[in-house]
């Protein structure tokens, strides 16, 4: 029975997509998209529940004769799948008034609701092969969410973004032929047996990290992210940032669980490599972000940064192996916290933008008297993504530097520099939401606003529902904790929770050292302020985007020259093929003509080119076995 609901979390979403045809409004479009969200939402309370009461529940097509397809659904993937459907249906509600001032909103919505199927495939697919098949589908159809104004820089933004997601299916399908070839087996949810080829095993996971990592917006894979959201509807960079960038963090659990999280050293390097990845991403992101002057842009480096905890946090999981049980729990807490709190700000840019057409965080000013609930839940996600005590953000890094504090006491430098950083980027995270807040809503006013458009109903609705959850999740952590973030840790692989339950997470020391944090952030940016620090633009060369645009123009500039080489020389190879071909026909003819004997009943002529292969081959056999007897003698 419930597996049925993990199909309905999949087709219903696909069938509303072609319902949409018979709508004609943009009202009846987004009441289709409301309540398909709203049905993929109660069918995913109702899986987790099924979990709870039923543990992992499994269904397999291989008794239709479809092999390689089937749904898998644990605590991990339920919880993922719930926090997913959440969001999905909180901007769906956005949607219906926010839709009103975009074009060509039937394939927006259409494309909107294939990706919702797509990303609950991705989070509930029971092995390698389904889950890839997903990936795929949501890559193609939130192209199109990029793309959607058509004008020059959203196609380019939306060309590159597709490159690196075909780019990362191509990872993740050599590792599954690198997996199988190893003798893994490739169903979700299963530590990986002594590999019967080791170095196969151990390039497996690296393109797994590096295909996943792509979609986690991982440094130096990250480019596609800051490119993407300013020109995505709203709702589309809300869910980019939000969700479909989760789909790379849950791929990364797997794989952590896929090596069984470093317990049995199958692969020595990879928490190290994951934990320096996930601090230069952490570190470049936020950097960046407090250098942007676009909203959406700050965002979306602050989506870059955000991962990098995320990405530590598994690092740090598997450099630990039996005691990572913090650094799992803090990666799983925060996929979910930044999954409410960032769709939550991307929200409320949108409706800032609806009303200013400005996104330019120096030409507004002033908002708060114009938009104040707006103004209350964005200040609400920006308490919550700097940590702030009493907020969702506050529990989850707290778990994740708990993980970090045990790696460092084990005295790695590496580690030792990863728990700084940490810290480092928790002050330039509150540094850039001063700046985004303090920008937009407070000062002078200096952008005009339209009447009548901007808050509303259902633009307010959507934003309060997420505000809600995470004052939740900020207030009764632990039984958050127990009730989600613990049985999904044990479903990732981690089944010694430690001190995970028993944690107090308002301990002194923990909001001393937060709000040393905070103070700390509004000074950064008080000087940042002062001395045009946040206006400084490097060098274009600098930037990582410029090294994608090389990178790509040097692979033009070699499959263009490959390219004209093997039309040369296929050219060449082909003439000269047939000038043969021509002298052999001449040759033919002759034999018929002048040829006696047998040949007066043959015609060589008439000859297909299988028999004249067959004949060669045949006389070659016997020239070689006539001259091996002959060197015999």
């Amino acid at each position: 029975m419930y597996w049925s609901l993990s199909l309905i979390l999949i087709l219903v979403p696909f069938l509303g997509a072609i319902l949409l045809a018979r709508t004609k409004t943009v009202k009846e479009q987004a009441w289709m998209g409301i309540g398909v969200s709203a049905v993929t939402l109660l069918a995913s309370i109702i899986n987790f529940a099924a979990v709870r009461n039923g543990g992992t529940l499994v269904w397999s097509s291989e008794s239709l004769g479809i092999f390689y397809l089937g749904l898998r659904i644990d605590f991990l993937s339920a919880l993922f799948s719930l926090f997913s459907a959440l969001v999905w249906f909180s901007t769906s509600i956005y949607m219906f008034t926010y839709m009103k001032h975009e074009e060509r909103t039937l394939s927006f919505f259409a494309f909107f609701l294939v990706t919702l199927g797509a990303t609950q495939g991705i989070f509930l697919a029971c092995n390698f092969v389904t889950m890839l098949v997903f990936f795929e589908i949501m890559t193609v159809t939130s192209f199109f969410w990029v793309i959607h104004r058509q004008d020059q820089e959203s196609l380019r933004a939306g060309y590159f973004y597709l490159f690196l997601g075909i780019a990362a299916g191509l990872l993740i399908v050599g590792a599954i032929v690198l997996l199988k070839a190893a003798g893994i087996d490739l169903e979700i949810g299963l530590g990986a047996i002594m590999p019967t080829n080791m170095a196969f095993f151990r390039w497996a996971i690296l393109l797994l990290i590096v295909g996943f990592g792509i979609k986690a917006g991982m440094v130096p894979l990250h480019i596609w992210l800051p490119m993407a959201h300013p020109v995505a509807p709203t709702p589309g960079s809300a869910l980019l940032s939000g969700i479909l960038i989760k789909s790379g963090a849950y791929g990364l659990i797997r794989t952590g669980q896929l090596i069984n999280w470093g317990k049995a050293g199958l692969v020595p390097w990879a928490g190290t490599f994951v934990v320096v990845v996930g601090v230069i991403t952490m570190v470049l992101g936020v950097c960046l972000a407090l250098l942007q002057g676009n909203a959406k842009r700050l965002l979306a480096y602050h989506s870059v940064s955000q991962m990098g905890y995320i990405i530590v946090g598994i690092g740090v999981a598997i450099v630990l192996k039996n005691a990572g049980v913090f650094g799992v729990s803090g990666a799983i807490f925060h996929s979910l916290n930044h999954a409410l709190f960032k769709s939550a700000l991307f929200l409320g840019v949108g409706i800032v933008f609806l009303g200013t057409n400005e996104l330019d965080l120096y030409k507004l000013g002033g908002l708060w008297k114009k938009y104040p609930l707006t103004g209350i839940m964005m200040f609400i996600a920006a308490l919550g993504i700097t940590g702030t005590p009493g907020l969702n953000g506050f529990i989850s890094k707290s778990l994740l530097h708990h993980g970090i504090l045990e790696a460092a006491q084990s005295g790695d430098v590496l580690m030792v520099w990863a728990e700084r950083l940490f810290t480092l980027v928790g002050v330039g995270t509150t540094a850039s939401f001063v700046k985004l807040i303090g920008l937009t809503f407070f000062g002078k006013q200096k952008s005009e606003i339209q009447e009548n458009v901007g808050e509303g109903l259902f633009l307010g609705l959507a934003m309060a529902i997420l505000s809600v959850v995470m004052l939740i999740i900020g207030t009764k952590p632990q039984l958050i904790v127990d009730l989600f973030i613990a049985p999904a840790t044990v479903s990732s692989g981690m089944l010694d929770l430690g001190h995970l339950t028993q944690l107090d997470f308002f301990e002194f020391s923990a909001i001393r050292d937060m709000i040393i944090t905070l103070v700390a952030g509004f000074v950064l940016f008080a000087v940042g302020m002062k001395t045009h620090l946040f206006h400084y633009q490097p060098p274009a060369w600098l930037s990582v985007e410029a090294v994608g645009m090389a990178v790509v123009r040097c692979y033009l500039f070699v499959e263009t020259r490959a390219s004209n080489l093997y039309q040369n020389a296929s050219a060449r190879i082909t003439k000269n093929m047939r000038n043969r071909y021509s002298r052999l026909m001449v040759l033919n003819r002759r034999l018929d003509w002048e040829g006696g004997g047998i040949f007066s009943d043959i015609n060589f002529s008439d000859l297909n080119s299988n028999a004249f292969l067959l004949l060669t081959v045949f006389t070659s056999l016997v020239l070689y076995y006539l001259g091996l007897y002959l060197w015999k003698m």
